[in-house]
């Protein structure tokens, strides 16, 4: 062979090798790029996989605290998984005593959660007849349509109290398929229970019994998919007078609707049952309309005062949290502060209308969070105490701070799981947050000493006069915008200083070190700290430290003493 074809073989080969690291380059960029977004595929997958993998090997084990940092309240969150027996995606999530969780999974399947402690319930759910639906599918009754049944869901599960000591309902909120009409809607059952221990419950299919369905009930859409149960709404909360407040969602239909004229649309009919928010008589079933307007209301919570905070699922962009009042239309599908799918305004009409004309939201979200839930704060902390928190599918909490019915500010909360559900234990000291992969998270406010009241009170101490106290404080107030003074936070800029005199220079999980601290050896103490606060570059020329040095030895003595006494 040639030497000029080898050399042409070797560029050819070269240029091949070459376009498959750059391949593997690009493929590995948009791969990162889509599991950055939690709606795309690739995410999806990972999510529901990591589920699957947790609820196989995690299920059971003692869950570890984690320390959640808020604007106004440091969080501890603790986690826990179901088992791999409950379905994820969907379900809800309810109470019962001071310290039980209960969970209902997509398809009805109950469980018990009491201190970390897992049991299924031995209550089978009511009938569905999905089981009817998928008979009349398979014998051609319905047309050439699609049925997702991961999209025919229980939604909600409440515990209702009866005036009887001991006594009461268990309700079910879901979608139900009615074979006969060949139709669907929303269902309310009850099933009466004796005693405060689910475990004591047993319950059949036919024990059930619905008290109230929406009306009238919806027909299959005739091609693609027949039933878009994922805008079912179907959150319960119970009102001070018993009746329970039930949200429905608008089954997709409301964002079809293609006329001007809107009232019969659905959402708007004052003779449809979907896209309100209405009262029912757990004994009677009667059924009373207080709101409608809405899209998918998938977040019901009554606050202390009996006010109903409805959070409602838009679609690009326009999430909304309302306060419902009686008469309330909240204008959907007329109007919304987000667009359709294909960026064409709400409204058929050519130009945004925000909500000219019907009743404003509290705070309306855009873009899009994907609001799942809704839970009025109370007792938990007072920053957070007669607030509104949002449950998200986008993978966040968000605190709605709330004044004189409105939202001043949004505090969005990553907590990197889908919020499907939302309640609150230990008369409200403990939220519980209920995700699409199975997880129940426990977050508690942290009720321990504030670092920095402590590190006030320990800089008093060592100041030596007032001047040096104020000097002090000023100083600290700069290095707080990079440092933090809690264990394991830190600001982005710079590591924590929580427990520094206790660690090696260098050392802990802050990953912006240069590695000039590594020549310090040893663990910090009170002489080489407050020597390094006071020449930082003296001492480590080749620091990363932003900071030229505190002159006055006084000033850097009493903030070495504090700090290492933190």
């Amino acid at each position: 062979m040639s030497r000029l074809r080898i050399l042409a073989l070797a560029l050819v080969a070269i240029v091949c090798l070459a376009g498959l690291f750059g391949g593997g380059i690009w493929a590995g960029y948009a791969l990162n790029t889509e599991m950055q977004n939690r709606f795309s595929f690739p995410a999806q997958i990972h999510y529901k996989l990591n589920g699957m993998y947790n609820s196989y090997f995690n299920a059971g084990a003692e869950p570890e605290p984690e320390r959640l940092v808020t604007n106004r309240a440091i969080l501890s969150q603790e986690t826990i998984f179901l088992p791999a027996s409950a379905k994820d995606f969907a379900g809800g999530i309810g109470t019962i005593g001071e310290d039980t969780v209960l969970v209902t999974d997509r398809v009805g399947k109950m469980y018990s959660v009491t201190d970390a402690v897992v049991h299924e319930l031995d209550v089978a759910p009511p009938d569905d007849h999905r089981a009817a639906l998928q008979a009349q599918l398979d014998a051609g009754e319905l047309g050439d349509i699609e049925i997702n049944f991961n999209w025919m869901r229980f939604n909600d599960i409440f515990y209702y109290a009866r005036g009887q000591e001991g006594a009461g309902y268990l309700l079910l909120s879901y979608t139900d398929w009615l074979p006969e009409q060949k139709c669907f809607g929303n269902a309310m059952a009850r099933l009466p229970v004796q005693g405060m221990d689910p475990l004591s419950w047993s319950a059949e299919a036919d024990d059930w019994i619905v008290i109230a369905r929406t009306e009238p009930c919806l027909e299959l859409f005739t091609t693609g998919k027949g039933m878009f149960g994922l805008e079912a709404g179907g959150r319960m909360d119970r009102m001070p007078d018993g009746r329970m407040a039930w949200s429905s969602g608008a089954y997709e239909r409301a964002d079809r609707f293609a006329e001007r004229d809107f009232t019969n649309a659905i959402g708007q009919s004052d003779d449809m049952d979907y896209g309100k928010v209405m009262l029912i008589n757990v004994e009677s079933g009667e059924k009373t309309t207080i709101a409608k307007g809405l899209r998918n209301p998938q977040g019901v919570s009554v606050d202390a005062e009996g006010r109903i905070w409805v959070s409602d699922h838009g679609m690009q962009g326009g999430d909304e949290l309302n306060l419902v009042f009686e008469g309330a239309n909240f204008g959907f599908p007329a109007v919304s502060f987000g667009t359709k799918y294909n960026r064409q305004p709400a409204g058929n009409g050519d130009r945004h209308a925000n909500h000219d004309g019907y009743d404003k939201p509290v705070i309306a979200f855009v873009p899009s969070i994907a609001p799942s839930s809704a839970l009025a704060v109370e007792n938990f902390h007072y920053a957070w105490d007669g607030d509104v928190l949002i449950g998200a599918l986008s993978g966040a909490v968000h605190r709605v701070h709330v004044e004189d019915g409105r939202g001043i500010y949004v505090e969005p909360i990553d907590v990197e799981m889908r919020i499907r559900d939302m309640d609150a234990i230990h008369g409200g000291k403990t939220i519980v947050l209920y995700t699409d992969d199975r997880r129940l998270s426990f977050l508690t406010a942290d009720t321990g000493p504030d670092p920095m009241a402590r590190f006030d009170e320990l800089l008093t101490t060592y100041a030596a006069d007032a001047d040096v106290l104020a000097a002090a404080d000023g100083t600290m107030a700069a290095c707080l915008q990079c440092h933090s003074l809690l264990d394991g936070v830190d600001n982005g800029a710079g590591p924590s200083l929580h427990n520094i005199c206790s660690r090696e220079p260098g050392n802990s999980p802050f990953e912006g070190y240069s590695g000039a601290l590594d020549k310090l050896g040893g663990v910090w103490t009170e002489q080489t700290l407050q020597a390094y606060i006071s020449d930082p570059y003296g001492m480590l020329p080749d620091t990363n430290m932003g900071w030229e040095g505190i002159e006055n030895e006084n000033v850097s003595l009493a903030i070495s003493k504090a700090l290492c006494e933190l």
